[in-house]
């Protein structure tokens, strides 16, 4: 994926971004009904950037002991792309 490009994924109402930046995927989570970021991290791939989205999303929404499995939950996602 060239620089600047994103994918974009909704998860229990919150809005997942990942986008490529020159040596890393920037990820963003935002809680779409209060208009809010509450989440901005980079990792340096885009399988563990979109997985570090979903386990974040899912600690947020559900606690810590939370049983979901985010490494399926991010094979699950729709995963669109969104041109800038």
């Amino acid at each position: 994926m060239a620089d600047g490009q994103r994918l974009e994924a909704e998860f229990e109402g919150m809005r997942l971004v990942v986008e490529a930046r020159p040596e890393h995927w920037q990820i963003f989570v935002y809680d779409v009904a209060n208009c809010e970021v509450l989440h901005t991290t980079k990792r340096m791939s885009l399988g563990v950037a979109k997985y570090a989205a979903v386990e974040f999303t899912a600690t947020h929404c559900f606690g810590p002991r939370h049983d979901l499995k985010p490494e399926i939950i991010t094979k699950m996602l729709v995963w669109e792309p969104v041109s800038g």
